[in-house]
């Protein structure tokens, strides 16, 4: 298991997320070295080892998979998400039970949720990217939500 921390500091990564419904897949535009990937699914969210900082979600994603439901973004702070422990640069790791996480999407405001998206007052959610949220309940990883833009 792998432990995360929220850093409120109004810092976060520049870019934006986008979704191809093409290619059935999220990117982030400008991307960032990453060279430690913890994979969600599906998905990836990167980390750079020498900040251990995330950077960035990107990856696979079907859009015809993922369920349909009104979401309520969780409050969130800006910031950084720190992952913490000793994991080897140019590694990749699955996180626990995340193959079996749910994949929601509201289409009225766009908001793409993978994982649980029920916020409780114990969580901490942050953005560390453009419209890129992390939800951490007890140091672990919750859910990652996004807003992209769709693209051709």
């Amino acid at each position: 298991m792998y432990n995360f921390k929220a850093v409120e500091n109004g810092k976060r990564v520049v870019g934006k997320v986008v979704y191809s419904k093409e290619e059935n897949s999220f990117d982030f535009l400008l991307s960032r070295n990453t060279d430690i990937i913890l994979l969600i699914g599906y998905l990836n969210l990167g980390i750079d080892s020498e900040t251990m900082k995330a950077q960035q979600v990107w990856g696979f994603s079907p859009f015809e998979s993922w369920g349909t439901n009104i979401l309520r973004v969780p409050p969130y702070v800006t910031g950084e998400l720190l992952l913490e422990g000793e994991i080897q640069p140019g590694t990749s790791w699955r996180i626990e039970g995340s193959e079996k996480w749910d994949t929601s999407f509201d289409s009225s405001s766009g908001w793409f949720c993978i994982g649980n998206s029920l916020y409780s007052e114990t969580d901490t959610a942050i953005e560390f990217a453009n419209d890129t949220i992390a939800v951490i309940s007890n140091n672990h990883l919750k859910a990652i939500w996004m807003k992209p833009q769709w693209v051709e």
